[in-house]
């Protein structure tokens, strides 16, 4: 089974013999495992916040949440915030949510066979779920990393949560497909991983995107972020009732 990671969604040209997981740790991926283990019923993606207050007015029962740099737009109930969205119950809510990086990257990948969303929260589960069907599909696995920009730029949050996924695929004691094959990339992510584990929280704060943050006063989503494998939640890209894909857990 092959193991690839993308450091951004364009670099990952051919989707289709592929189960891939999306990663934006700061914040969308953390967000969207945040709302469904809070008990949300699934996530529609908008790609612009323009699109997400049309389909708020066909669909004004769904929470409307999202950011445009770093912060709530106007007119959204919530921001993107998963460490707000932690002290939430959510049972049985629907939520459009709205990105920068995040949902679009999610989007993009909806060619693949299969779509997972991953961060650092839910590392060892989405590991498991994603080397579970690809096993069984005769696929491979590739992280693909949100990036920064809609998806031009690289970040090195995403790397890290990248490289947290590939250290549970590769943990000897998980007994993952022997014929495990790992692309440079997926070396390189795992490897910066090692490197700053124990200081993931340091590491997210040293970021370009960490210290904008920051200087937002959202220092405490850095710290929710930084745990690993706190939730066992693995959002799916999956048809939604309105014609979208949504993801449900």
């Amino acid at each position: 089974m092959r193991l690839d990671v993308a450091p951004i969604p364009a670099l990952l040209a051919d989707l289709s013999g592929q189960v891939c997981i999306v990663v934006d740790v700061l914040r969308a991926s953390s967000t969207i495992v945040t709302m469904l283990e809070r008990g949300a019923q699934e996530v529609l993606l908008a790609s612009t916040i323009e699109e997400a207050h049309r389909l708020h007015r066909e669909l004004p029962g769904y929470l409307l949440c999202g950011e445009e740099g770093g912060l709530p737009p106007p007119g959204f109930d919530y921001g993107n915030s998963p460490s707000e969205f932690s002290a939430l119950d959510l049972k049985g809510q629907r939520v459009i949510l709205c990105t920068s990086n995040g949902t679009r990257a999610i989007l993009a990948a909806a060619g693949a066979p299969l779509v997972l969303v991953g961060c650092l929260l839910n590392a060892t589960a989405v590991a498991s779920a994603a080397c579970r069907e690809a096993a069984a599909r005769g696929l491979g696995v590739a992280v693909v990393c949100a990036g920064e920009e809609g998806g031009s730029a690289f970040a090195a949050e995403d790397t890290l949560g990248a490289g947290a996924i590939v250290d549970a695929i590769v943990d000897p004691g998980r007994r993952w497909p022997a014929d495990l094959q790992l692309t440079r990339e997926a070396r390189v992510a795992v490897e910066h991983y090692r490197a700053q584990r124990g200081r993931e929280e340091a590491t997210l704060q040293g970021t370009a995107h960490g210290r904008d943050l920051l200087a937002l006063s959202l220092g405490q989503d850095l710290a929710f972020c930084a745990r690993r494998d706190r939730f066992a939640t693995v959002p799916r890209l999956q048809p939604g009732d309105e014609g979208r894909p949504v993801l449900r857990a």
